[in-house]
Protein backbone atom coordinates (compact mmCIF):
# COMPACT_ATOMS: atom_id res chain seq x y z
CA UNK A 1 0.00 0.00 0.00
CA UNK A 2 2.82 2.38 0.85
CA UNK A 3 4.41 1.69 -2.53
CA UNK A 4 1.15 2.58 -4.27
CA UNK A 5 0.86 5.78 -2.20
CA UNK A 6 4.42 6.66 -3.03
CA UNK A 7 3.88 6.12 -6.76
CA UNK A 8 0.68 8.20 -6.75
CA UNK A 9 2.38 10.99 -4.77
CA UNK A 10 5.31 11.01 -7.16
CA UNK A 11 3.03 11.12 -10.21
CA UNK A 12 1.02 14.00 -8.72
CA UNK A 13 4.21 15.92 -7.92
CA UNK A 14 5.58 15.36 -11.44
CA UNK A 15 2.30 16.46 -13.05
CA UNK A 16 2.19 19.53 -10.81
CA UNK A 17 5.77 20.39 -11.83
CA UNK A 18 4.96 19.90 -15.52
CA UNK A 19 2.03 22.30 -15.20
CA UNK A 20 4.40 24.93 -13.77
CA UNK A 21 7.01 24.23 -16.47
CA UNK A 22 4.57 25.02 -19.26
CA UNK A 23 2.43 27.75 -17.66
CA UNK A 24 5.17 29.58 -15.68
CA UNK A 25 2.85 31.50 -13.32
CA UNK A 26 4.09 34.14 -10.89
CA UNK A 27 4.89 32.31 -7.65
CA UNK A 28 3.25 34.83 -5.35
CA UNK A 29 -0.02 34.71 -3.45
CA UNK A 30 -0.47 38.44 -4.24
CA UNK A 31 -0.81 37.55 -7.90
CA UNK A 32 -4.05 35.87 -9.03
CA UNK A 33 -2.33 33.38 -11.33
CA UNK A 34 0.07 32.55 -8.52
CA UNK A 35 -2.76 32.00 -6.04
CA UNK A 36 -4.64 29.79 -8.52
CA UNK A 37 -1.48 27.70 -8.97
CA UNK A 38 -0.34 27.59 -5.34
CA UNK A 39 -3.84 27.09 -3.85
CA UNK A 40 -4.63 23.80 -5.59
CA UNK A 41 -1.08 22.69 -4.75
CA UNK A 42 -1.82 23.18 -1.06
CA UNK A 43 -5.09 21.28 -1.47
CA UNK A 44 -3.33 18.39 -3.18
CA UNK A 45 -0.67 18.36 -0.48
CA UNK A 46 -3.35 18.29 2.26
CA UNK A 47 -5.21 15.48 0.52
CA UNK A 48 -2.05 13.39 0.08
CA UNK A 49 -1.02 14.01 3.67
CA UNK A 50 -4.42 12.88 4.90
CA UNK A 51 -4.16 9.83 2.68
CA UNK A 52 -0.77 8.94 4.13
CA UNK A 53 -1.60 9.38 7.82
CA UNK A 54 -5.07 7.85 7.91
CA UNK A 55 -7.05 5.09 6.28
CA UNK A 56 -10.39 6.52 7.36
CA UNK A 57 -12.33 7.54 4.25
CA UNK A 58 -14.53 10.10 6.04
CA UNK A 59 -11.51 11.80 7.63
CA UNK A 60 -9.67 12.07 4.32
CA UNK A 61 -12.80 13.33 2.54
CA UNK A 62 -13.48 15.99 5.18
CA UNK A 63 -9.88 17.23 4.96
CA UNK A 64 -10.18 17.50 1.17
CA UNK A 65 -13.54 19.29 1.28
CA UNK A 66 -12.28 21.71 3.95
CA UNK A 67 -9.24 22.61 1.85
CA UNK A 68 -11.32 23.14 -1.28
CA UNK A 69 -13.88 25.22 0.63
CA UNK A 70 -11.17 27.38 2.20
CA UNK A 71 -9.55 27.92 -1.20
CA UNK A 72 -12.85 29.00 -2.80
CA UNK A 73 -13.69 31.33 0.10
CA UNK A 74 -10.33 33.06 -0.09
CA UNK A 75 -10.64 33.28 -3.88
CA UNK A 76 -14.08 34.90 -3.59
CA UNK A 77 -12.99 37.31 -0.85
CA UNK A 78 -9.92 38.29 -2.84
CA UNK A 79 -11.90 38.83 -6.04
CA UNK A 80 -14.48 41.02 -4.30
CA UNK A 81 -11.87 42.80 -2.20
CA UNK A 82 -9.96 43.81 -5.32
CA UNK A 83 -12.89 45.71 -6.84
CA UNK A 84 -13.75 49.42 -6.90
CA UNK A 85 -16.33 48.77 -4.19
CA UNK A 86 -13.48 49.05 -1.68
CA UNK A 87 -10.77 50.84 -3.69
CA UNK A 88 -12.43 53.47 -5.92
CA UNK A 89 -10.34 56.34 -4.51
CA UNK A 90 -7.05 54.44 -5.04
CA UNK A 91 -8.15 53.47 -8.55
CA UNK A 92 -9.07 57.08 -9.37
CA UNK A 93 -5.68 58.42 -8.25
CA UNK A 94 -3.47 55.59 -9.58
CA UNK A 95 -2.66 57.45 -12.81
CA UNK A 96 -1.15 60.21 -10.67
CA UNK A 97 -1.38 63.98 -11.03
CA UNK A 98 -2.49 65.10 -14.48
CA UNK A 99 -0.99 68.49 -15.33
CA UNK A 100 -2.83 70.80 -17.74
CA UNK A 101 -0.82 72.50 -20.49
CA UNK A 102 -1.25 74.26 -23.83
CA UNK A 103 -1.00 71.91 -26.81
CA UNK A 104 0.60 74.46 -29.16
CA UNK A 105 3.20 75.49 -26.57
CA UNK A 106 4.04 72.00 -25.35
CA UNK A 107 3.93 69.91 -28.54
CA UNK A 108 6.59 71.00 -31.00
CA UNK A 109 6.04 71.10 -34.75
CA UNK A 110 7.99 68.26 -36.33
CA UNK A 111 9.65 68.07 -39.70
CA UNK A 112 7.54 66.56 -42.49
CA UNK A 113 10.09 63.78 -42.98
CA UNK A 114 9.69 62.67 -39.35
CA UNK A 115 5.90 62.22 -39.39
CA UNK A 116 5.07 58.49 -39.01
CA UNK A 117 3.24 57.23 -42.11
CA UNK A 118 3.67 53.46 -41.63
CA UNK A 119 1.45 51.52 -39.22
CA UNK A 120 2.03 48.05 -37.79
CA UNK A 121 -0.08 46.31 -40.45
CA UNK A 122 1.89 47.86 -43.29
CA UNK A 123 5.18 47.23 -41.45
CA UNK A 124 4.26 43.54 -41.19
CA UNK A 125 3.59 43.33 -44.95
CA UNK A 126 6.82 45.11 -45.82
CA UNK A 127 8.81 42.85 -43.48
CA UNK A 128 7.28 39.68 -44.94
CA UNK A 129 8.17 40.88 -48.43
CA UNK A 130 11.75 41.56 -47.33
CA UNK A 131 12.12 38.12 -45.74
CA UNK A 132 10.64 36.50 -48.85
CA UNK A 133 13.56 37.82 -50.88
CA UNK A 134 15.76 35.19 -49.17
CA UNK A 135 14.10 31.85 -49.96
CA UNK A 136 16.37 29.76 -47.72
CA UNK A 137 15.82 32.04 -44.74
CA UNK A 138 12.08 32.41 -45.28
CA UNK A 139 11.56 28.63 -45.24
CA UNK A 140 13.19 28.32 -41.81
CA UNK A 141 12.02 31.45 -40.03
CA UNK A 142 9.18 33.94 -39.87
CA UNK A 143 8.71 37.54 -38.78
CA UNK A 144 7.95 37.84 -35.07
CA UNK A 145 5.47 40.26 -33.53
CA UNK A 146 6.00 43.97 -34.02
CA UNK A 147 5.46 45.97 -30.86
CA UNK A 148 5.05 49.75 -30.73
CA UNK A 149 7.32 51.85 -32.89
CA UNK A 150 10.56 52.79 -31.15
CA UNK A 151 13.25 55.39 -31.50
CA UNK A 152 16.68 54.19 -32.63
CA UNK A 153 19.31 56.92 -32.91
CA UNK A 154 16.66 59.59 -33.25
CA UNK A 155 14.64 57.80 -35.97
CA UNK A 156 11.40 55.84 -35.63
CA UNK A 157 11.31 52.14 -36.53
CA UNK A 158 9.20 49.06 -36.10
CA UNK A 159 11.45 46.18 -35.08
CA UNK A 160 10.70 42.46 -34.95
CA UNK A 161 12.90 39.37 -34.44
CA UNK A 162 13.07 36.41 -36.76
CA UNK A 163 11.24 33.57 -34.99
CA UNK A 164 11.34 29.79 -35.52
CA UNK A 165 8.51 28.47 -37.70
CA UNK A 166 8.01 25.29 -35.66
CA UNK A 167 9.52 22.95 -33.08
CA UNK A 168 11.38 21.08 -35.82
CA UNK A 169 12.76 24.31 -37.26
CA UNK A 170 13.94 25.21 -33.75
CA UNK A 171 15.66 21.82 -33.53
CA UNK A 172 17.66 22.60 -36.66
CA UNK A 173 18.45 26.19 -35.54
CA UNK A 174 19.31 25.71 -31.87
CA UNK A 175 21.99 28.39 -32.03
CA UNK A 176 19.31 30.95 -32.76
CA UNK A 177 17.64 32.75 -35.64
CA UNK A 178 19.64 34.90 -38.02
CA UNK A 179 18.67 38.47 -37.13
CA UNK A 180 15.81 40.94 -37.06
CA UNK A 181 13.85 43.23 -39.36
CA UNK A 182 13.63 47.03 -39.11
CA UNK A 183 10.89 48.97 -40.90
CA UNK A 184 11.06 52.76 -40.86
CA UNK A 185 7.90 54.38 -39.50
CA UNK A 186 8.51 57.43 -41.71
CA UNK A 187 9.70 55.84 -44.96
CA UNK A 188 8.06 52.67 -46.36
CA UNK A 189 11.05 52.17 -48.66
CA UNK A 190 13.43 51.80 -45.70
CA UNK A 191 13.14 48.11 -44.79
CA UNK A 192 16.21 46.34 -43.40
CA UNK A 193 17.00 42.70 -42.69
CA UNK A 194 19.79 42.98 -40.13
CA UNK A 195 21.92 39.83 -39.86
CA UNK A 196 25.13 41.17 -38.36
CA UNK A 197 26.07 43.18 -35.30
CA UNK A 198 29.57 44.50 -34.73
CA UNK A 199 30.78 42.47 -37.75
CA UNK A 200 29.55 39.24 -36.14
CA UNK A 201 26.54 37.13 -37.25
CA UNK A 202 23.43 37.66 -35.12
CA UNK A 203 22.06 34.59 -33.33
CA UNK A 204 18.82 35.25 -31.47
CA UNK A 205 18.70 32.28 -29.12
CA UNK A 206 16.13 33.44 -26.56
CA UNK A 207 12.75 33.80 -28.25
CA UNK A 208 9.10 33.13 -27.52
CA UNK A 209 9.16 30.47 -30.26
CA UNK A 210 12.22 28.73 -28.76
CA UNK A 211 11.70 25.60 -26.66
CA UNK A 212 12.84 24.25 -23.30
CA UNK A 213 15.51 26.36 -21.60
CA UNK A 214 15.81 28.72 -24.58
CA UNK A 215 12.19 29.83 -24.32
CA UNK A 216 12.24 33.51 -23.41
CA UNK A 217 9.75 33.50 -20.53
CA UNK A 218 11.15 30.28 -19.05
CA UNK A 219 14.69 31.66 -19.27
CA UNK A 220 13.75 34.90 -17.48
CA UNK A 221 11.80 33.04 -14.78
CA UNK A 222 14.76 30.77 -14.10
CA UNK A 223 17.11 33.73 -13.75
CA UNK A 224 15.72 35.10 -10.52
CA UNK A 225 12.25 36.37 -11.55
CA UNK A 226 9.93 33.51 -10.49
CA UNK A 227 7.91 35.56 -8.00
CA UNK A 228 7.81 38.81 -10.00
CA UNK A 229 4.88 39.78 -12.22
CA UNK A 230 5.99 39.92 -15.87
CA UNK A 231 4.15 41.41 -18.83
CA UNK A 232 4.67 43.21 -22.16
CA UNK A 233 7.52 41.34 -23.85
CA UNK A 234 8.97 43.91 -26.27
CA UNK A 235 11.80 43.40 -28.72
CA UNK A 236 13.94 46.56 -28.66
CA UNK A 237 17.30 47.77 -29.88
CA UNK A 238 19.79 49.94 -28.07
CA UNK A 239 21.26 52.87 -29.97
CA UNK A 240 24.06 50.67 -31.34
CA UNK A 241 21.56 48.17 -32.81
CA UNK A 242 22.13 45.35 -30.28
CA UNK A 243 18.88 43.37 -29.78
CA UNK A 244 17.27 42.95 -26.35
CA UNK A 245 14.00 41.84 -24.85
CA UNK A 246 12.43 44.41 -22.51
CA UNK A 247 9.85 42.96 -20.11
CA UNK A 248 7.83 45.06 -17.67
CA UNK A 249 7.74 43.98 -14.03
CA UNK A 250 4.70 44.87 -11.96
CA UNK A 251 2.92 44.55 -8.61
CA UNK A 252 -0.80 44.67 -7.88
CA UNK A 253 -1.90 47.64 -5.78
CA UNK A 254 -5.30 46.30 -4.62
CA UNK A 255 -4.94 42.60 -3.80
CA UNK A 256 -5.13 40.95 -7.27
CA UNK A 257 -6.09 43.98 -9.35
CA UNK A 258 -4.85 47.35 -10.62
CA UNK A 259 -1.25 46.44 -11.48
CA UNK A 260 1.49 49.05 -11.30
CA UNK A 261 4.73 48.87 -13.31
CA UNK A 262 7.77 48.66 -11.04
CA UNK A 263 10.53 48.45 -13.65
CA UNK A 264 11.84 46.26 -16.44
CA UNK A 265 13.88 43.13 -17.01
CA UNK A 266 16.32 43.62 -19.88
CA UNK A 267 17.38 40.32 -21.47
CA UNK A 268 20.08 40.09 -24.13
CA UNK A 269 18.42 38.14 -26.96
CA UNK A 270 21.74 36.49 -27.90
CA UNK A 271 23.58 35.78 -24.64
CA UNK A 272 20.54 35.53 -22.36
CA UNK A 273 22.02 37.87 -19.73
CA UNK A 274 19.15 39.27 -17.65
CA UNK A 275 19.18 42.36 -15.47
CA UNK A 276 16.37 44.04 -13.56
CA UNK A 277 15.92 47.82 -13.36
CA UNK A 278 13.56 50.13 -11.52
CA UNK A 279 11.51 52.63 -13.51
CA UNK A 280 13.96 55.37 -12.57
CA UNK A 281 17.12 53.43 -13.43
CA UNK A 282 16.06 51.80 -16.73
CA UNK A 283 18.45 52.41 -19.67
CA UNK A 284 17.67 55.56 -21.66
CA UNK A 285 17.15 53.63 -24.89
CA UNK A 286 14.18 51.75 -23.38
CA UNK A 287 11.17 53.60 -24.82
CA UNK A 288 8.27 51.86 -23.09
CA UNK A 289 8.08 50.74 -19.46
CA UNK A 290 4.40 51.42 -18.74
CA UNK A 291 2.21 48.85 -20.62
CA UNK A 292 -0.53 50.37 -22.75
CA UNK A 293 -3.17 48.19 -21.07
CA UNK A 294 -2.15 49.47 -17.60
CA UNK A 295 -2.31 53.10 -18.70
CA UNK A 296 -5.64 52.70 -20.47
CA UNK A 297 -7.24 51.02 -17.43
CA UNK A 298 -5.90 53.72 -15.11
CA UNK A 299 -7.22 56.51 -17.35
CA UNK A 300 -10.62 54.81 -17.50
CA UNK A 301 -10.65 54.57 -13.69
CA UNK A 302 -9.64 58.24 -13.49
CA UNK A 303 -12.63 59.21 -15.58
CA UNK A 304 -15.07 56.74 -13.99
CA UNK A 305 -14.43 57.21 -10.25
CA UNK A 306 -14.07 61.00 -10.12
CA UNK A 307 -16.81 61.09 -7.44
CA UNK A 308 -16.53 57.53 -6.21
CA UNK A 309 -18.42 54.41 -7.19
CA UNK A 310 -21.92 55.67 -6.32
CA UNK A 311 -22.02 58.47 -8.91
CA UNK A 312 -25.25 57.40 -10.58
CA UNK A 313 -25.81 60.80 -12.22
CA UNK A 314 -22.46 60.48 -14.07
CA UNK A 315 -21.42 63.91 -12.81
CA UNK A 316 -18.00 64.96 -14.24
CA UNK A 317 -17.38 61.45 -15.58
CA UNK A 318 -15.02 61.05 -18.52
CA UNK A 319 -14.41 58.14 -20.83
CA UNK A 320 -11.35 57.19 -22.85
CA UNK A 321 -11.83 57.31 -26.62
CA UNK A 322 -11.52 54.11 -28.61
CA UNK A 323 -8.05 54.62 -30.05
CA UNK A 324 -4.78 54.95 -28.15
CA UNK A 325 -1.53 55.43 -30.01
CA UNK A 326 2.11 56.21 -29.30
CA UNK A 327 3.56 59.56 -30.33
CA UNK A 328 6.96 61.17 -29.92
CA UNK A 329 7.60 64.72 -28.78
CA UNK A 330 11.14 66.09 -28.43
CA UNK A 331 12.58 62.59 -28.14
CA UNK A 332 10.16 61.32 -25.47
CA UNK A 333 7.53 58.67 -26.13
CA UNK A 334 3.91 59.13 -25.04
CA UNK A 335 0.58 57.35 -25.15
CA UNK A 336 -2.02 59.63 -26.67
CA UNK A 337 -5.78 59.36 -26.30
CA UNK A 338 -8.82 61.59 -26.22
CA UNK A 339 -11.13 62.04 -23.24
CA UNK A 340 -14.84 62.60 -23.82
CA UNK A 341 -17.79 63.20 -21.56
CA UNK A 342 -19.80 60.08 -20.80
CA UNK A 343 -22.43 59.63 -23.52
CA UNK A 344 -20.62 61.85 -26.07
CA UNK A 345 -19.32 59.54 -28.78
CA UNK A 346 -17.91 61.98 -31.36
CA UNK A 347 -16.62 64.87 -29.27
CA UNK A 348 -13.82 65.26 -26.77
CA UNK A 349 -13.24 67.62 -23.87
CA UNK A 350 -9.49 67.24 -24.10
CA UNK A 351 -6.56 64.97 -24.83
CA UNK A 352 -4.11 63.24 -22.56
CA UNK A 353 -0.49 62.32 -23.23
CA UNK A 354 1.15 59.87 -20.82
CA UNK A 355 4.92 59.37 -20.74
CA UNK A 356 5.55 55.70 -21.55
CA UNK A 357 8.49 55.53 -19.14
CA UNK A 358 7.56 57.65 -16.11
CA UNK A 359 3.75 57.77 -16.48
CA UNK A 360 3.81 61.56 -16.11
CA UNK A 361 0.54 62.78 -17.62
CA UNK A 362 -0.51 65.99 -19.33
CA UNK A 363 -4.03 67.09 -20.24
CA UNK A 364 -4.69 69.46 -23.15
CA UNK A 365 -8.11 71.01 -22.74
CA UNK A 366 -9.84 71.50 -26.08
CA UNK A 367 -13.20 70.60 -27.51
CA UNK A 368 -12.60 68.52 -30.60
CA UNK A 369 -13.24 65.38 -32.57
CA UNK A 370 -12.49 61.88 -31.37
CA UNK A 371 -10.01 59.80 -33.32
CA UNK A 372 -12.86 57.77 -34.85
CA UNK A 373 -14.70 60.91 -35.99
CA UNK A 374 -11.46 62.25 -37.46
CA UNK A 375 -10.90 59.04 -39.40
CA UNK A 376 -14.42 59.20 -40.84
CA UNK A 377 -13.88 62.83 -41.88
CA UNK A 378 -10.64 61.93 -43.67
CA UNK A 379 -12.29 58.96 -45.39
CA UNK A 380 -15.21 61.16 -46.43
CA UNK A 381 -12.81 63.48 -48.24
CA UNK A 382 -11.78 60.60 -50.53
CA UNK A 383 -14.95 58.51 -50.39
CA UNK A 384 -14.93 58.07 -54.17
CA UNK A 385 -11.57 56.28 -53.85
CA UNK A 386 -12.67 54.00 -51.01
CA UNK A 387 -9.49 54.52 -48.96
CA UNK A 388 -9.30 53.62 -45.28
CA UNK A 389 -7.74 56.00 -42.74
CA UNK A 390 -5.22 54.81 -40.17
CA UNK A 391 -5.40 55.79 -36.52
CA UNK A 392 -4.74 59.54 -36.46
CA UNK A 393 -1.60 60.99 -34.90
CA UNK A 394 -1.81 64.42 -33.19
CA UNK A 395 0.70 66.92 -34.58
CA UNK A 396 1.29 70.64 -34.33
CA UNK A 397 0.95 72.35 -37.73
CA UNK A 398 1.79 76.06 -37.50
CA UNK A 399 0.20 76.23 -34.07
CA UNK A 400 -2.90 74.29 -35.10
CA UNK A 401 -3.72 71.07 -33.17
CA UNK A 402 -4.06 68.66 -36.07
CA UNK A 403 -4.82 65.02 -36.76
CA UNK A 404 -2.59 63.37 -39.34
CA UNK A 405 -3.43 60.01 -40.87
CA UNK A 406 -2.52 58.00 -43.92
CA UNK A 407 -5.11 56.81 -46.40
CA UNK A 408 -4.63 53.23 -47.59
CA UNK A 409 -6.19 51.11 -50.31
CA UNK A 410 -7.60 47.59 -49.95
CA UNK A 411 -4.08 46.13 -50.21
CA UNK A 412 -2.93 48.21 -47.24
CA UNK A 413 -0.67 50.46 -49.33
CA UNK A 414 -0.41 54.19 -48.59
CA UNK A 415 -2.04 56.24 -51.35
CA UNK A 416 -2.66 59.65 -49.81
CA UNK A 417 -2.35 61.62 -46.57
CA UNK A 418 -4.87 63.65 -44.63
CA UNK A 419 -4.70 66.49 -42.14
CA UNK A 420 -7.71 67.77 -40.26
CA UNK A 421 -8.27 70.27 -37.50
CA UNK A 422 -8.87 68.57 -34.16
CA UNK A 423 -11.14 71.36 -32.92
CA UNK A 424 -13.14 71.45 -36.19
CA UNK A 425 -12.84 68.25 -38.16
CA UNK A 426 -14.82 69.68 -41.07
CA UNK A 427 -11.57 71.46 -42.02
CA UNK A 428 -9.73 68.65 -43.76
CA UNK A 429 -7.22 68.40 -46.61
CA UNK A 430 -5.63 65.53 -48.48
CA UNK A 431 -2.64 65.15 -50.77
CA UNK A 432 -0.32 62.63 -52.36
CA UNK A 433 2.68 63.99 -50.39
CA UNK A 434 2.95 65.35 -46.86
CA UNK A 435 4.18 68.73 -48.13
CA UNK A 436 1.26 68.95 -50.56
CA UNK A 437 -1.19 67.97 -47.82
CA UNK A 438 0.22 70.58 -45.46
CA UNK A 439 -0.10 73.35 -48.07
CA UNK A 440 -3.68 72.38 -48.82
CA UNK A 441 -4.45 72.18 -45.10
CA UNK A 442 -2.99 75.62 -44.28
CA UNK A 443 -4.94 77.00 -47.23
CA UNK A 444 -8.15 75.42 -45.93
CA UNK A 445 -7.59 76.82 -42.43
CA UNK A 446 -6.84 80.30 -43.81
CA UNK A 447 -10.03 80.37 -45.83
CA UNK A 448 -12.11 79.14 -42.91
CA UNK A 449 -11.36 82.37 -41.02
CA UNK A 450 -9.36 80.58 -38.33
CA UNK A 451 -6.19 82.05 -36.82
CA UNK A 452 -2.90 80.48 -37.86
CA UNK A 453 0.07 80.78 -35.52
CA UNK A 454 3.19 80.66 -37.69
CA UNK A 455 5.50 80.52 -34.67
CA UNK A 456 8.18 82.75 -33.22
CA UNK A 457 10.41 82.64 -36.34
CA UNK A 458 7.83 83.86 -38.89
CA UNK A 459 8.33 87.25 -40.56
CA UNK A 460 5.96 89.19 -42.82
CA UNK A 461 7.23 91.23 -45.79
CA UNK A 462 5.74 93.41 -48.51
CA UNK A 463 7.81 94.02 -51.64
CA UNK A 464 7.67 94.70 -55.38
CA UNK A 465 9.48 92.96 -58.20
CA UNK A 466 9.38 91.61 -61.74
CA UNK A 467 8.22 88.05 -62.39
CA UNK A 468 11.08 86.21 -64.10
CA UNK A 469 9.54 82.75 -63.91
CA UNK A 470 6.05 81.46 -63.05
CA UNK A 471 4.39 78.08 -63.25
CA UNK A 472 1.15 76.52 -62.02
CA UNK A 473 0.73 73.11 -60.40
CA UNK A 474 -2.50 71.29 -59.58
CA UNK A 475 -2.45 69.42 -56.27
CA UNK A 476 -5.54 67.48 -55.13
CA UNK A 477 -7.75 69.62 -57.34
CA UNK A 478 -6.33 72.97 -56.11
CA UNK A 479 -4.02 75.15 -58.20
CA UNK A 480 -0.83 76.58 -56.72
CA UNK A 481 1.42 79.11 -58.45
CA UNK A 482 5.18 79.09 -58.02
CA UNK A 483 7.20 82.13 -59.05
CA UNK A 484 10.62 83.75 -58.94
CA UNK A 485 11.04 87.53 -58.74
CA UNK A 486 13.96 89.58 -60.10
CA UNK A 487 15.96 86.43 -60.96
CA UNK A 488 16.45 85.78 -57.22
CA UNK A 489 16.63 81.97 -57.25
CA UNK A 490 17.15 81.84 -53.48
CA UNK A 491 13.44 82.47 -52.96
CA UNK A 492 10.60 80.43 -54.41
CA UNK A 493 7.25 82.12 -53.82
CA UNK A 494 4.10 80.04 -53.43
CA UNK A 495 0.50 81.26 -53.80
CA UNK A 496 -2.86 79.52 -53.82
CA UNK A 497 -5.19 80.27 -56.72
CA UNK A 498 -7.62 81.73 -54.15
CA UNK A 499 -5.20 84.56 -53.26
CA UNK A 500 -5.92 86.70 -56.32
CA UNK A 501 -7.97 86.73 -59.51
CA UNK A 502 -4.88 88.07 -61.31
CA UNK A 503 -2.68 85.03 -60.72
CA UNK A 504 -3.97 82.95 -63.69
CA UNK A 505 -3.10 85.74 -66.19
CA UNK A 506 0.25 86.75 -64.71
CA UNK A 507 3.22 86.19 -67.03
CA UNK A 508 6.99 86.62 -67.00
CA UNK A 509 7.94 90.32 -67.13
CA UNK A 510 4.94 91.53 -65.13
CA UNK A 511 5.60 93.86 -62.23
CA UNK A 512 3.92 92.60 -59.06
CA UNK A 513 3.49 93.53 -55.42
CA UNK A 514 3.37 90.69 -52.90
CA UNK A 515 2.95 90.31 -49.17
CA UNK A 516 4.36 87.07 -47.90
CA UNK A 517 5.34 85.08 -44.84
CA UNK A 518 8.85 83.69 -44.48
CA UNK A 519 8.88 80.94 -41.82
CA UNK A 520 12.67 80.51 -42.00
CA UNK A 521 12.21 76.95 -43.24
CA UNK A 522 12.34 77.51 -47.00
CA UNK A 523 8.62 78.22 -47.40
CA UNK A 524 7.70 81.62 -48.89
CA UNK A 525 3.91 81.78 -48.59
CA UNK A 526 2.24 84.68 -50.43
CA UNK A 527 -0.77 86.03 -48.54
CA UNK A 528 -1.70 88.88 -50.94
CA UNK A 529 -0.86 89.51 -54.60
CA UNK A 530 -1.28 92.51 -56.93
CA UNK A 531 -0.17 92.53 -60.59
CA UNK A 532 0.96 96.14 -61.11
CA UNK A 533 1.08 95.69 -64.89
CA UNK A 534 -2.72 95.75 -65.00
CA UNK A 535 -4.30 99.17 -64.63
CA UNK A 536 -7.92 98.12 -64.49
CA UNK A 537 -9.76 98.60 -61.24
CA UNK A 538 -9.97 95.47 -59.13
CA UNK A 539 -13.30 94.16 -57.95
CA UNK A 540 -14.61 94.97 -54.51
CA UNK A 541 -14.47 91.25 -53.76
CA UNK A 542 -10.76 91.13 -54.64
CA UNK A 543 -10.08 94.30 -52.65
CA UNK A 544 -11.73 92.73 -49.61
CA UNK A 545 -9.74 89.51 -50.13
CA UNK A 546 -6.45 91.45 -50.33
CA UNK A 547 -7.27 93.25 -47.09
CA UNK A 548 -8.16 89.99 -45.32
CA UNK A 549 -4.90 88.42 -46.41
CA UNK A 550 -2.85 91.45 -45.39
CA UNK A 551 -4.52 91.20 -41.98
CA UNK A 552 -2.94 87.75 -41.60
CA UNK A 553 0.45 89.47 -41.24
CA UNK A 554 -0.80 92.41 -39.18
CA UNK A 555 -2.85 90.32 -36.74
CA UNK A 556 -0.81 90.06 -33.52
CA UNK A 557 -2.48 86.73 -32.70
CA UNK A 558 -0.55 85.13 -35.56
CA UNK A 559 2.84 85.96 -33.99
CA UNK A 560 4.25 87.28 -37.27
CA UNK A 561 6.92 90.00 -37.13
CA UNK A 562 6.19 92.54 -39.88
CA UNK A 563 9.37 93.69 -41.64
CA UNK A 564 9.66 96.97 -43.60
CA UNK A 565 13.34 97.54 -44.54
CA UNK A 566 12.90 101.19 -45.58
CA UNK A 567 10.93 102.06 -42.48
CA UNK A 568 13.40 100.26 -40.25
CA UNK A 569 16.34 102.08 -41.86
CA UNK A 570 14.70 105.48 -41.35
CA UNK A 571 13.95 104.70 -37.72
CA UNK A 572 17.57 103.61 -37.17
CA UNK A 573 18.94 106.81 -38.74
CA UNK A 574 16.72 108.92 -36.50
CA UNK A 575 18.27 107.47 -33.32
CA UNK A 576 21.08 109.16 -31.41
CA UNK A 577 24.38 107.35 -30.90
CA UNK A 578 23.42 106.64 -27.26
CA UNK A 579 20.03 105.22 -28.31
CA UNK A 580 21.71 103.03 -30.93
CA UNK A 581 24.21 101.72 -28.39
CA UNK A 582 21.42 100.97 -25.90
CA UNK A 583 19.38 99.11 -28.53
CA UNK A 584 22.37 97.04 -29.61
CA UNK A 585 23.04 96.18 -25.96
CA UNK A 586 19.43 94.99 -25.51
CA UNK A 587 19.65 92.84 -28.64
CA UNK A 588 22.90 91.31 -27.41
CA UNK A 589 21.32 90.46 -24.04
CA UNK A 590 18.37 88.77 -25.82
CA UNK A 591 20.80 86.43 -27.59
Amino acid sequence: MKIAKGIVTLIVAILYGIIYYFTLPTLSLWNLEGFIYIGPGVILAAALLAWWISDEYEYKFSILLSAIFLFLVVLLIGAIGSTALFHSSEMYSQIGTIEEKSFTEDVVEIDNSQIPIVDIKLADKLADKKLGEDLSLGSQMEIGEFTNKQQVNGKLFYVAPLEHRSFWKWRSNKQGTSGYVMVSATNPNDVRLVREYDNEPIRLKYLSSACFSSNLKRHIRSNGFRSVGLTEYSFELDDSGRPYWVVTTYENTTLWSNPEATGVVVCDAQTGECKGYSVKDAPEWVDIIQPESFVKDQLENYGKYVHGIFNFSDKDKLSVTKHMTTVYNEGDCFYYTGMSSVGKDNGTVGFIMVNTRTKESVMYRMVGATESAGMKSAEGKVQNMGYDATNPIPINVSGIPTYFCTLKDDEGLVKEYAMLKIEDYSIVATGTTIAETKRAYINAVNHSGETVDFGEEAYGYTSEGVVTRISANIESGDTYYYMILDDDTTKLYLASYMISEELPITREGDSVKVSYIDESNGAINIVSFDNLSFSQEISSKQEQLNQEKQDVIQDSNNHITEVDPDKNANEWDSLTEEEKAKLLKELENEK
